[in-house]
């Protein structure tokens, strides 16, 4: 069964900062709860949470990128050198408010971000790092990447057997348990530099994979498999896209990479929809994440030319000043940042007013 949010839901709504963490994206799950609830009952209705949760203790499984990862790992803890810089400034992760939502009282995270600094020449987590290496590594050399989504899938398999004995296995806490699985970012990262075709093959290929993984995850877990799958989003707007590759320091003057980023989006996004209602071992939850970060970035700026839209965006104000910089200063910016942050990072002084970090 598959639950796509764009279809029912009106929308009115790390090399250093090449993929900042949003601050939106941990609402975008928070949005969404309630409607979530309707298929997932288990997690908000009132009446029907409290049979269906009653006595069973509430579990969270992560798969994904830097979007994802909240620092604490399960299983094969990255060396020193390879922990992403975080601060308290930066807030909870979306799936830690995703778990502080369901009451979850396990929230086991396999999701892997690349240092802050480059002090490897490791790749960001993409969903299979087999088909990186065959589509990139005669131009490249061997490309080694964070945990793939076949890895963090295998680590899980693993970190489950270790689990046997323990109190926390239990059938009714199969049951209670919520899978999530956020890739693409760092895939269209990589892809999109390549021509199109070859772009295009690469995007199916990675689908393949990301079904073939959840096939994986459901026959592991044979009593209703529930997962949560958002949508890519299009990197283009992220404030490394600039910085790297349309900026004066970057390296897409002509745009053709933005052009392409952005088909691969919609091509990734279409094939994640059509795959996903062929798809019957669980439930799948779909959320439109692109559409909602749009539009955070269509509602400021039109309050900032004072106008609003047919849909009333723009009329209800927005809570971010700023949509197109991150927190964090890359010393281009120094409006912008007043605040030594992590690792004296350069940062703006009141985080929760960008969209991202």
């Amino acid at each position: 069964m598959v639950v796509s949010a764009s279809s029912v839901l009106g929308y009115k709504h790390n090399p250093i900062k090449i993929l900042t963490r949003s601050h939106g994206a941990i609402v975008v799950c928070v949005c969404s709860i309630l409607y979530l609830a309707s298929y997932l009952p288990s997690i908000n209705v009132r009446h029907e949470w409290e049979s269906a949760w009653s006595d069973a203790p509430r579990r969270l499984i992560v798969f994904g990128d830097s979007w994802s990862d909240n620092g604490r790992y399960p299983i094969d803890s990255p060396q020193k050198q390879l922990l992403p810089v975080t601060e308290e400034a930066q807030g909870l992760v979306w799936t830690e408010w995703l778990c502080l939502a369901i009451k979850c009282n396990h929230h086991d995270n396999f999701a892997r971000s690349l240092p802050s600094t480059s002090v490897t020449d490791l790749r960001g987590a993409v969903v299979d790092g087999g088909v990186l290496n065959r589509t990139l590594a005669g131009e490249h050399g061997e490309i080694t990447t964070l945990s793939d989504l076949k890895t963090q899938v295998a680590q899980w398999l693993r970190f489950e057997k270790r689990q046997y004995t323990s109190s926390r296995r239990r059938e009714k806490e199969k049951r209670g348990t919520i899978f999530t699985v956020w890739f693409s970012l760092w895939d269209i990262w990589y892809y999109s530099q390549l021509d199109s075709d070859d772009a295009s093959e690469a995007i199916r290929q990675t689908i393949d994979t990301l079904f073939g993984q959840l096939d994986v995850i459901a026959d592991s877990w044979p009593l209703g498999t529930k997962i949560i799958l958002p949508e890519a989003m299009d990197p283009t707007f992220l404030p490394g896209w600039s910085m790297k590759r349309t900026g004066p320091a970057g390296s897409d003057h002509s745009a053709d990479d933005q052009r392409n980023a952005v088909q691969l989006v919609k091509q990734w996004n279409a094939a994640l929809d059509m795959r996903a209602s062929d798809w019957h071992k669980g439930q799948i939850y779909i959320y439109n994440t692109n559409e909602w970060m749009l539009d955070q970035v269509r509602e400021r700026q039109l309050i900032i030319g004072d106008m609003f839209d047919h849909n009333g965006l723009g009329k209800s104000g927005s809570p971010w000043e700023s949509v197109h910089s991150g927190c964090v200063g890359d010393g281009e910016t120094p409006s912008s940042v007043d605040v030594k942050g992590a690792a004296g990072r350069p940062r703006c002084s009141e985080p929760g007013k960008y969209l991202f970090w």
